[in-house]
């Protein structure tokens, strides 16, 4: 799986050239299902996405969650992180969100 699946693209009905968009990411507020954890030594933010929610390509939710956007994966194993326990809600933001883009 890529870790880019996400990732808006869509076909100008014009020009038939492909066109990029900005992927739009919603809020993570903090819920009661949530865990915090500290990271193991390597751990990046694919494995820890795979490890709580079978996929791999997740990771922008932890991202996100802990406002983790300088561009790294690698976690440091000394800062704990929050991993959001309930994601449908967040998925179901994120799919709205960006469907403005695709529909244009």
């Amino acid at each position: 799986m890529s870790r880019y699946k996400d990732t808006i693209v869509k076909i100008d009905k014009e020009t038939g050239n492909r066109v990029y968009g900005v992927t739009l990411y919603p809020p993570i507020p903090v819920q009661d299902g949530d865990q915090f954890i500290y990271p193991t030594d390597g751990d990046r933010f694919e494995n820890v996405a795979q490890r709580y929610y079978g996929d791999s390509t997740l990771w922008w939710i932890i991202a996100e969650a802990n406002k983790l956007r300088n561009g790294g994966f690698a976690l440091d194993p000394t800062v704990e992180i929050r991993v959001p326990g309930n994601i449908q809600p967040i998925l179901q933001e994120f799919r709205k969100i960006n469907e403005e883009f695709l529909n244009r």
